[in-house]
């Protein structure tokens, strides 16, 4: 009887620290934010060891096939992605990842700047 006892206590015991290793699940988290001509979507997915990102910069005005080369900085906690691109169909897409690092906090915003055609926006991507 002593042995059933202890061996029940044992699997609780290894339930409970393999529930308590699995506790830092899996996050997804999501960012908006628009300005006069841009607006933007931004998910991350963060697990105990990676954060990869990704959404899309989108021209809000009516000619989005002469939009040019657009440069943009979009600053976090811990980072900060900075391309130039030309946007298709008025669309940039914005892909990142890193393993290992500090993780964006999901109630800080991300700053985002953008330049195209000898213009400046500045805008915040704030959690939804």
């Amino acid at each position: 009887m002593k042995f059933r006892q202890l061996s029940l206590v044992m699997v609780f015991i290894c339930t409970l620290l393999l529930l308590a290793s699995c506790s830092e699940e899996d996050k997804s988290l999501r960012f908006e934010g628009e300005s006069d001509n841009w607006k933007s979507q931004y998910f991350l997915t963060q697990d105990k060891d990676r954060e990869n990102g990704e959404g899309s910069i989108i021209y809000k005005g009516s000619n989005k096939d002469n939009i040019g080369e657009v440069t943009y900085k979009i600053e976090g906690d811990y980072g900060t992605i900075d391309k130039t691109s030309t946007p298709v169909d008025g669309k940039l897409d914005i892909n990142d990842g890193c393993e290992g690092c500090a993780k964006q906090d999901s109630s800080e915003p991300f700053h985002v700047t953008i330049k195209w055609n000898g213009k400046t926006e500045e805008f915040e991507l704030k959690p939804k």
